[in-house]
Parts: C-alpha cells; sequence; structure tokens
C-alpha cells in the first residue's frame, strides 16, 4: 500500500512541474515580443537622435515618432516633442510634451512630469489658434468640417485649436451639398486667432448629361402613350361609323333593337383619344427637344396647347429654337 501511495504522489509532482515549466515558458513568450518591440524603438531612438544632431530634423522626426507608436514612455514623448519644437511645429510639440506629462505622473516620474510642463508652459504663449465660425444656418445634416485630413467635432467648432504653422487646406462637405474648401496660413502676421468662417453649402448642381437622358426618357415614354391613345381613337373612329340599324342584328334574336346611342359612346371616345393621345405625343417631342445639354442650356422655348370645342378638337404647338 504504501509502495503504491508513493508512486501516485510521484505521478502528481511531476505532473506539477511540467505545469510550472509550460507557464513559465508560455510567460516568456509573452514577455519575448515586448522585449523585442522594446528593443526596435530603442534602436529607432538612437537613428533620430543621430539624425537630429547631423541637423536632419525631419527625418529625425519620423524616426521618434515611428519609436513612439512601438513603445510610449515620457522619454520618447519628449524627445518627439522637442524636434517638434525645432521643425517649427509648435501645436504639435505642445500636444506631445502634455501627453509626456501626463505618462510621466502616471508612472510617478515627477522629473519627467515637471520637465514636459515646462516645456508645454513655455510654448503656449507663442501658439497659433484657429476657430472654426460654422452658424446654424450652415449646419446642414451629415455636415464634416476638415482641417487638412483630419475632422473637426462639431464640439471643437467655435473654440481656438491650436495648429502649426504653414499653409493647410481647411474643408467642409455634406452629401447631397457641393464641397467647399480654402487654403489658409495661420502662421503669418503677428496675430495668434485666425477665424475660419464655414458658409452656408450650395445644394449639388445636378449632371447636365443626366438631366438630358431623362428628360429624352420621359419624352419618348409619353410619346408611346400618345401614340397608344391615339390608336384606340382610330378604333374607336371605326366603331362609331359601324351600321346601326335592324340589318346588323342576327336573325332570330328578338332583343336587338336598332339604336345610335353606341355611335355616340364611340365618337366622343375617340375624340378624347385623339385628343388626349396628339397632347401627349406633344409633350413627348417637347421633352425630347428641350432635353438640356452641355452646348445647350435651357435657351429652347416650347409650348403646346390642346383645346377642345364642340365642333372639334385643336392642337397648337409653338417655341423658339
Amino acid at each position: 500500500m504504501a509502495t503504491s501511495a508513493h508512486a501516485y504522489l510521484k505521478h502528481i509532482a511531476v505532473g506539477l512541474l511540467g505545469c510550472a515549466s509550460f507557464l513559465t515558458s508560455n510567460s516568456a513568450a509573452a514577455r519575448e515580443p515586448e522585449k523585442s518591440r522594446n528593443a526596435r524603438a530603442e534602436l529607432l531612438l538612437g537613428q533620430g537622435q543621430a539624425l537630429l544632431d547631423s541637423g536632419d530634423v525631419k527625418a529625425a522626426c519620423f524616426k521618434f515618432e515611428a519609436a513612439e507608436t512601438l513603445e510610449i514612455s515620457a522619454s520618447t514623448l519628449l524627445r518627439l516633442g522637442d524636434c517638434y519644437q525645432r521643425a517649427g511645429r509648435s501645436a504639435s510639440a505642445w500636444r506631445t510634451f502634455l501627453e509626456a506629462e501626463s505618462v510621466a505622473r502616471s508612472k510617478k516620474d515627477a522629473e519627467r512630469a515637471q520637465l514636459a510642463a515646462q516645456h508645454a508652459a513655455e510654448l503656449e504663449p507663442e501658439l497659433t489658434r484657429v476657430e472654426f465660425v460654422v452658424p446654424m444656418t450652415s449646419r446642414v445634416p451629415g455636415l464634416v468640417v476638415r482641417l487638412g485630413t483630419n475632422p473637426v467635432p462639431p464640439s471643437a467648432w467655435g473654440t481656438l485649436i491650436p495648429v502649426d504653422a504653414g499653409v493647410q487646406r481647411v474643408s467642409a462637405s455634406a452629401k447631397g451639398y457641393d464641397p467647399w474648401s480654402v487654403e489658409i496660413d495661420p502662421g503669418r502676421g503677428d496675430w495668434h486667432r485666425y477665424l475660419i468662417h464655414v458658409p452656408t453649402l450650395a445644394p449639388a448642381r445636378e449632371s447636365e448629361d443626366a438631366r438630358g437622358s431623362a428628360y429624352r426618357t420621359a419624352g419618348i415614354v409619353t410619346g408611346s402613350v400618345g401614340l397608344a391613345g391615339i390608336g384606340a381613337g382610330a378604333v374607336f373612329s371605326a366603331l362609331s361609323r359601324n351600321p346601326d340599324n335592324a340589318s346588323t342584328c342576327a336573325k332570330g334574336v328578338v332583343q336587338c333593337t336598332p339604336s345610335k346611342s353606341n355611335n355616340l359612346v364611340y365618337t366622343d371616345a375617340a375624340t378624347v383619344s385623339f385628343a388626349l393621345g396628339g397632347a401627349l405625343i406633344a409633350t413627348g417631342v417637347t421633352l425630347f427637344v428641350l432635353a438640356p445639354s452641355p452646348d445647350n442650356k435651357e435657351k429652347n422655348s416650347l409650348r403646346v396647347a390642346a383645346r377642345y370645342a364642340g365642333g372639334g378638337g385643336r392642337l397648337q404647338l409653338e417655341g423658339v429654337w
């Protein structure tokens, strides 16, 4: 019995050691990507510092940005903010120093937090700020205002937004409206506040080709219906001319009574069908002729009038081409 118990405990111990080894290897594997990222970040920081020392500020900022995406630390952010400041991007440097202060305080790094706050405070009076003025009349549904490629949320409209110096593109767009854009250079001049008035967007102008196609299609459909009306009028006219007397009644049919009421009904139906068919054909021709095109923008004028009197109908078509 003792031997059996000893063997059982031995198996349990081996299993526990296996589990511990598995967990340890997994933990090491989980830490490996982090170490790799940190190593790449350190390499990029070294390359960026070398470029900065050589005077290639723009390339150095690219290296620091790449390092910051791999490892967010107060030290990396301080270097990036300094690079932005040397490149003349005061607003970007100010925001980066504020982020560095926040990260340092979360890590209980008082020295770096104080350094970042000091840099941000020195830059703040020099910042150029823009304010988007968007009146209620300009706030069409779905309006999107952009500074460069970055959307400016409605909550930021009417507030001062720090921007870097240099020419920047401001745009506004909304579905169903013509877009608006303008280029600004808020860094020029001695002022530190730049107002941007967003106008009311104009409804989108329909394509002339699309309008012309729609006109022509409507003209063909309307003219086809008019031709059908003319055809119906011809049928009714033929029926109205059938002799309506006793000779048309089949022999042996007692209820067949000569009457002229059917002739009058067919005559009226033929008259109405001819009048409506003619009007529809004229309307179809009008739509087809007046279809706008790039070379002919609404220069044509055409008027159609259909009149019916007791003695007959008249269709009047007049216009200028």
